[in-house]
């Protein structure tokens, strides 16, 4: 095989790629304190835009609730969240999610909370419909540098 096919067919894959690898990943950046100590404002993060990867322990993108309706109300915010997932369908529920919840996290519902204890999450919003999620975060790319001290 010559060089220039060779060369030829590792471009072709490459602008194969790049759309792709576009469409599943996307970057976020981190405003506010709502993660703190684990993210921190100007932090910038991978996200992998799918929702089936939402497990406890992980942190997600999610649409920002309304402030009348909380996530259980039609979507008219715009803005994300980043949260951990605490809980996913059929884990037990938490008592300190807000509303009367059932013993159990239902089929399609997530259960979120900032890492900071003043976070506005699941706390506050209830449950979160697993459809309002945008995505995964996979790594942080680049560090803010807006860090507190204690």
């Amino acid at each position: 095989m010559s060089q220039t096919l060779i060369w030829a067919g590792a471009a072709a894959l490459v602008i194969g790629i790049v759309p792709a690898a576009r469409l599943l990943l996307s970057t976020v950046t981190v405003r506010g304190g709502s993660m703190t100590p684990t993210l921190h404002h100007g932090d910038v993060l991978l996200v992998l835009r799918h929702r089936r990867r939402a497990r406890p322990g992980r942190l997600v993108v999610v649409q920002r609730p309304d402030p009348r309706t909380g996530w259980t109300g039609p979507v008219t915010s715009s803005g994300w969240y980043v949260k951990r997932v605490v809980a996913v369908a059929g884990d037990p529920m938490p008592p300190w999610v807000a509303g009367d919840q059932p013993g159990r996290v239902p089929p399609g519902m997530l259960v979120l909370r900032g890492d900071h204890p003043r976070s506005e999450d699941s706390k506050q919003w209830g449950l979160c419909p697993a459809d309002r999620m945008y995505g995964v975060v996979l790594l942080r790319l680049r560090t803010g540098g807006e860090r507190v001290t204690a």
